[in-house]
């Protein structure tokens, strides 16, 4: 099937808009007036940088396996206003599937809604479960391609954006000129110019979370890709990068920015000779964490033969990047520290990073780290959970699934021959002390 829906989603989009919008409308009758979307990668980025560019505070998301994170949406005390958004085009997503049945314990059927493709695992149980509403994920549209889609739109109307301009805004994206961008960056990604620091205006400054995912899940295979840099704590300029800063700093600017980073994704990887919509070692990673979980059951895991985080410094070469990858609670003060020891480790050794938290990373760049160039320094990051809850019908709890799909990632990374380096600490706020040295 065709994975090219994405260049139609305006349009379609747009023909859905009333529809969306009497959903919302109905949604907003009935009490719900907040809501909550869960899912991972394209399911839950697009309508996280619409919320944060418009200031919508009624709309977050659950992107994270931490147990934390999962009890801080049950424990609301807007729990009964929230509508729950579950969001999965496979239906087959573990983490999704697993947000979904713990909050199932925890809100009536009425306050969930899911967005899937027909026929796919997901539909069955929300049909089972009466929940409120099931919309179909278009077919021919990848998820990190879905922000024009429903994916995207419903959300949005959700929360009273106005979707009709995001997407008549989109329809005059100059896809010629868009395609050309991309095929640009792929000729510059040859001569040595790999990285791509993303720097949108402060009013839109969440669409680099979306353009990191799109063009690092979409590029990094065959060890080629592009690295994009979010957030780069370095102002001056680097040799091994180019520089993205000509957005539009409109909100409303948005569909025709998610549009503009398609079309010039789609070339970009065409031009690198790259398949821009499978993500085979996301596939892989996933694999080896189910394997965690059959292996080690209740049993503590053996230690894995990492790197030491100084050895891995040690093991640093011109042209390389450090990716900083969290498996901890993912709030502003841990995100800060984590900021701080990524802007350390930056100046000491001279190069591009990133920094993610797991497992939302998994869905974004963890397709590049395994696939593409060889030129990564991976440090993983765990500490031990002060509380843990079980998720209901899977037989673990988060803690446990994210323990497994941290200790995945490992060792699909270590299987593609990549530097890493994994340090546990007893509590999330000790991480900062990385920054030392």
């Amino acid at each position: 099937m065709s994975q090219l829906g994405w260049i139609e989603a305006p349009r379609v989009s747009l023909a859905q808009w009333d529809e969306l919008t009497r959903f919302a409308a109905q949604v907003r009758r009935d009490g719900l007036s907040r809501v909550v979307v869960c899912g991972m990668g394209g399911s839950s980025l697009a309508p996280q940088v619409l919320a944060t560019s418009f200031g919508a505070s009624a709309l977050t998301v659950l992107d994270s396996t931490d147990p934390a994170a999962v009890l801080a949406v049950a424990r609301a005390p807007d729990l009964a206003r929230t509508l729950f958004l579950i969001t999965s085009k496979s239906g087959t997503t573990v983490e999704t599937l697993a947000f979904y049945a713990y909050l199932a314990g925890h809100a009536q059927p009425e306050q969930f809604a899911v967005i899937t493709e027909p026929g796919s695992p997901l539909e069955a149980l929300a049909r089972e479960r009466r929940s409120r509403a099931v919309l179909p994920h278009p077919a021919d549209v990848g998820g990190r391609y879905a922000a024009l889609t429903v994916v995207g739109m419903l959300p949005a109307a959700l929360v009273g954006i106005d979707g009709r301009a995001l997407c008549q805004r989109a329809g005059a994206v100059d896809a010629t000129r868009a395609a050309a961008s991309g095929t640009a960056l792929a000729a510059q990604a040859r001569e040595g110019r790999d990285k791509l620091v993303l720097r949108p205006p402060p009013s839109v400054a969440r669409l680099a979370d979306w353009i990191e995912q799109l063009v690092a899940e979409s590029s990094g295979k065959q060890g080629r890709g592009v690295i994009p840099i979010v957030d780069d704590p370095v102002a001056a300029p680097r040799d091994d990068a180019q520089v993205a800063s000509a957005f539009s700093p409109d909100p409303l600017d948005l569909g025709a920015e998610f549009l503009h980073w398609e079309y010039a994704t789609y070339a970009l990887c065409q031009a690198l000779g790259v398949n821009a919509f499978d993500q085979p070692d996301v596939e892989a990673a996933k694999a080896l964490a189910r394997a965690e979980l059959a292996e080690t059951g209740d049993r503590a895991p053996p230690p894995l033969a990492t790197l030491t985080p100084e050895a891995l410094r040690a093991a640093a070469r011109p042209g390389d990047y450090l990716a900083i990858l969290a498996y901890l609670p993912p709030r502003p003060e841990i995100a800060a520290r984590l900021a701080a020891v990524r802007g350390a480790w930056a100046r000491a050794l001279g190069l591009a990073t990133t920094l993610g938290f797991g497992p939302r990373y998994l869905h974004s760049t963890g397709q590049l780290h395994k696939g593409g160039p060889n030129t990564g320094l991976f440090l993983v990051l765990t500490a031990d959970d002060p509380e843990d809850v079980a998720v209901p019908g899977m037989g673990i709890t988060f803690g446990r699934l994210k323990q497994a799909q941290a200790r995945g990632d490992i060792r699909a990374l270590l299987a593609r021959g990549r530097r890493v380096a994994h340090r546990h600490f007893a509590r999330a706020e000790d991480v900062g002390a990385l920054a030392a040295g």
